[in-house]
């Protein structure tokens, strides 16, 4: 048995009390936090770029909650209730499974000696880099080396990368519905296309910029974003699209599953109203050598 939960089945075995896996996730996500600020503020974990620093980041991070923070799920941890805790097969149900057993470290150990050999991709222009990140967060997912945490884990993972490379992540503006479905795509259907245009955007400080104010507002109304696929338009796909807000040189747009930030210059008019039914061509956006899209709070209505 992995021994890793409660009887429940479903609650992860913690170090903060927590009996339930509601009650686990709430006290969990301060903990997290607060290890994100003081890795961000004071950073001591080395950048090998390799096991041990992906290692290193989710100790950093989950040291507060769990007792096999840092360790793989392969490794037999023993745990204070004096069970073994260890999970080399994992999956999710109707999904195909993660690295299994040796291939966990070995497949960590695989991606680390590619990224060396590739010089950790620095010396590449930022669409080049986006593309090859795209592919290492899509293979460390697939490795999936801990029993939880590993999405923020990667993350982190990946801004250093970036940064080592001259370039930055804004995974900020990424909402977890398009997390899920870039992940599932990668793994699932060995589709990337959905996490290399994620990463295109979140490489661009434009794109981005557009998207900051727009998710600032839909977090001041209380809506629901991360549990929408929020993105900024992608250059040259044709978009039937109703239009939510208009502010500055942007516009909002929905649809029944996604929030889409678009130019306010590819709108059929300068003055399209909240609510009308358009086709958009998107344009490309500026990239950061060009002048950057002014960006200011947007105020969409979100309703049917």
């Amino acid at each position: 048995m992995p021994n890793y939960t409660l009887p429940d089945g479903e609650t992860v075995k913690n170090k903060v009390g927590a009996r339930s896996h509601a009650e686990l996730e709430t006290i969990e996500v301060d903990f997290v936090k607060a290890r994100q600020l003081e890795h961000a503020a004071n950073p001591r974990i080395a950048r090998t770029f390799d096991a041990a620093h992906l290692k290193a980041i989710h100790r950093q991070l989950f040291q507060d909650v769990y007792e096999w923070a840092g360790r793989t799920r392969d490794e037999q941890v023993r745990l204070s209730d004096r069970t073994i805790a260890s999970e080399p097969l994992l999956y999710r149900p109707g999904s195909k499974p993660f690295a299994a057993g040796a291939r966990i470290n070995d497949g960590l150990d695989d991606l680390a000696a590619r990224l060396r050999d590739a010089d950790y991709l620095r010396g590449l222009s930022r669409t080049e880099f986006a593309t090859r990140a795209a592919s290492v967060l899509a293979e460390a997912n697939g490795i999936h080396a801990f029993r939880e945490g590993n999405g923020r884990t990667q993350r982190i993972f990946l801004q250093e990368l970036a940064a080592s490379a001259g370039h930055k992540l804004e995974f900020r503006v990424v909402s977890r519905e398009r997390m899920v479905q870039a992940s599932i795509a990668a793994h699932e259907d060995r589709d990337i296309g959905p996490m290399r245009r994620m990463f295109d955007e979140i490489s661009n400080p434009n794109r981005v910029a557009a998207l900051t104010p727009a998710i600032a507002f839909l977090n001041s109304a209380k809506y629901p974003w991360n549990d929408r696929y929020v993105a900024t338009l992608e250059p040259g796909h044709v978009q039937d699209l109703t239009v939510a807000g208009v502010s500055g040189a942007n516009f909002m747009a929905r649809t029944d599953t996604s929030i889409l930030i678009g130019q306010r210059a590819d709108l059929p008019s300068p003055d399209t109203a909240s609510g009308a039914r358009v086709k958009v061509f998107p344009s490309r956006w500026p990239e950061p050598d060009d002048q950057p899209t002014p960006s200011t709070r947007l105020g969409p209505s979100l309703g049917p």
